[in-house]
């Protein structure tokens, strides 16, 4: 009996089920664990996370993408998530993932209660004397002195850094300047520049964006200090592919038109080798 479960279940809830629908209840429950598991805060209280054109269809494999995008489209009507999908197949969730509140009731004070009682600082009271108190002497400034000094020894000049510690240093800076990649990263206005030298345009650059994305941020704890070169060397890599296929269809294309040209040709050379043949045949007296 037990072959027949090999997957993890799917919760179904059928609160949520009359409210939404059958299969948005369910697409909700595995939605759910996706965001619980890999969502990232957005700071405005929501909750998102982003599927590959592949990680979409293996969210729910027994429906058909076309119908699992219309589920999640209806969700996003009733207003349970936002849904938004990429030029190349990406597909972004967001929705909030906050605990509903606790309603608390006041609490109920007894008529017979005793009054509470009101207890009166006597922090900012000044103390009230008698007689005036003797007043204290101001005690002298403490003099530290410093070591003596040594007059050029070893101890009276600043050690220089070493080669190492100066390479430590080095380290930690570049460090503290490194960044890690987040879901909603943007190239700045200078690889715009950078991209309009190689003769590639922004659009084609567009659509490389939620593929390098989603590529790094599956790399755990993957930092950079400058993205941009990143992104610029991705984008000319997908360019350099993209001409290359083109190059070779065309190619392709021209050599086909080229053989259905050469085949008439051909013929003709073919019929003038018979009719040379037949002439050159003095036994032949059919023609």
């Amino acid at each position: 009996m037990s072959d027949f479960f090999p997957e993890k279940p799917i919760l179904f809830y059928p609160s949520l089920a009359k409210r939404f629908g059958a299969d948005e209840a369910i697409l909700l429950s595995l939605l759910r664990d996706s965001l619980l598991l890999n969502g990232l805060p957005d700071g405005k209280g929501y909750t998102e996370v982003m599927f590959s054109n592949r990680q979409w269809h293996d969210l729910a494999s027994f429906w058909e993408v076309e119908y699992l995008t219309q589920i999640a489209e209806s969700l996003s009507r009733q207003g349970v998530l936002v849904l938004s999908i990429g030029t190349s197949g990406t597909v972004r969730v967001k929705a909030k993932m906050g605990s509903s509140s606790t309603t608390h009731q006041p609490q109920q004070v007894s008529a017979h209660a005793a009054p509470p009682v009101v207890s009166v600082s006597t922090e900012n009271t000044l103390p009230v004397y008698d007689h005036l108190p003797p007043r204290a002497k101001p005690e002298a400034p403490k003099v530290t002195r410093g070591p003596a000094p040594t007059f050029g020894g070893t101890n009276g000049w600043r050690r220089q850094k070493d080669e190492l510690e100066a390479i430590f240093e080095q380290h930690e800076e570049r460090n503290q300047r490194m960044v890690p990649m987040s879901m909603h990263w943007k190239p700045s206005a200078a690889f715009h520049e950078f991209l309009a030298r190689h003769s590639i345009p922004s659009e084609f650059a567009q659509t490389c964006l939620d593929e390098f994305v989603l590529y790094w941020l599956a790399k755990d704890n993957k930092r950079e200090t400058n993205w941009d070169q990143k992104f610029l060397a991705w984008v000319k890599r997908e360019w350099v592919k993209q001409q290359s296929q083109e190059a070779r269809d065309k190619r392709s294309d021209q050599l086909l038109a080229g053989s259905v040209n050469e085949n008439p040709r051909r013929d003709t050379r073919e019929s003038r080798k018979r009719v040379t043949a037949a002439i050159m045949d003095i036994k032949d007296t059919d023609w």
